[in-house]
């Protein structure tokens, strides 16, 4: 008998159901103004983000490489378990291998274009410390997988959902695969040699990071989901989000800690300002040409969506922790990821709003197109 169908006897009553609700829907709606909040306490009070970071659960060693199993990490591994055990309508996935290839390659190579423009202008200024800092933090960006967030985008503007799922688990799966490529091209074009750093994220102890936080928990939740049934996750979607959003803020507090205090102490405008405008440069791109290439490539308009999201947003949390393990003693490399982080939400939470507007316009015109007929 499948485990959805089997009667379960729960101490959940409705009032604790109601109050995960309201405290689910709070948080969802508030999360741009909760992220800003953990990054103000992380500046002002990083005494328990550090204090969380020394947290271990052992060493792991495998193919030559180790490890520590930091909270970090284990955070993580719970937010891409409850991305994949979430995944809904895995059929269709390959039902548009051309858009899912195309979305991948752009989620990759993006990057390597916007920072090669990125190093040139950023050596006029002369700040080498500065350049080093924002062109491997953004980086990394290209290493890691698609959010998991661009699904709930794309559902919400009614885009198409299989190819929104294809992109998340595709990139998840192949980032470790991949990852050097991207990175050896920037080293290639960008102004500036960076091999000795991009060694540290290429190394064996990066990819058994992503093994460990990102592949084993992806795979598992994806093997569980049927085991648990559709039933019960929809029944528990609120408690799994509540999860999902704490872990997500508390994952953000803990890495930011390393890095803001000091420049909420001894802050460079210089280095702020540039983080803050390249970050915006490469994410509005990114947004851009998903949206471009699947035009490009005749895509439905359902299609056009999910490329925009999935091209526009990334697995920033998978970053956060690469960039907070890897470059532990360049807390500068952080922000530029932070950065990015707010931006994203914004500018998809953004197009949602406008593409709902528009949606709203047209089947106002369409009703007084009817009643003047």
């Amino acid at each position: 008998m499948p485990l959805d169908l089997i009667p379960v006897t729960t101490a959940v009553t409705a009032a604790d159901e109601g109050w995960i609700n309201r405290l689910a829907n709070f948080t969802h709606q508030n999360f741009i103004w909760l992220l800003i909040c953990c990054y103000l306490c992380a500046g002002f009070f990083p005494g328990f983000g550090l204090m969380i970071r020394v947290i271990s659960f052992g060493q792991v060693s495998l193919l030559g490489a180790s490890t520590p199993v930091s909270a970090s990490m284990v955070m993580l591994a719970i937010l891409m378990i409850n991305a994949t055990m979430s995944v809904e309508r895995l059929s269709g996935l390959v039902s548009s291998p051309r858009l899912l290839l195309a979305g991948i390659g752009a989620n990759m190579f993006l990057p390597v274009v916007v920072l090669y423009f990125v190093s040139i202008a950023m050596s006029y200024l002369g700040a080498s410390e500065n350049l080093e800092a924002i062109i491997v933090a953004l980086s990394l960006l290209s290493t890691v997988p698609v959010a998991g967030a661009s699904t709930a985008y794309t559902q919400n503007t009614d885009g198409d959902l299989a190819l929104a799922v294809g992109l998340v688990l595709t990139s998840t799966f192949l980032c470790p695969l991949l990852m050097h490529v991207p990175l050896n091209l920037i080293n290639l074009v960008a102004v500036g040699d960076y091999t000795q750093t991009f060694s540290k994220m290429e190394g064996g102890g990066t990819i058994l990071v992503l093994i460990l936080a990102v592949i084993l928990p992806s795979f598992f939740g994806l093997c569980i989901r049927p085991l648990i049934g559709t039933a019960r996750i929809k029944s528990a979607k609120p408690g799994l989000k509540l999860v999902n959003s704490g872990s997500l803020l508390l994952l953000n507090y803990t890495n930011a800690a390393i890095a803001l205090p000091k420049l909420f102490s001894n802050p460079d405008w210089g280095f702020l300002a540039s983080a803050f405008l390249f970050s915006t440069l490469l994410c509005l791109v990114d947004f851009v040409s998903g949206w471009w290439i699947a035009r490009l490539l005749r895509a439905t308009p359902g299609q056009q969506l999910a490329m925009m999201f999935g091209v526009g947003l990334n697995n920033n949390s998978t970053a956060l922790v690469l960039g907070s393990l890897v470059f532990f003693n360049q807390p500068k490399i952080l922000v530029p990821l932070i950065f990015y982080g707010l931006i994203q939400h914004l500018v998809a939470g953004g197009s949602t709003q406008v593409l709902a507007l528009f949606s709203r316009l047209s089947a106002r015109n369409a009703v007084l197109g009817l009643s003047r007929a």
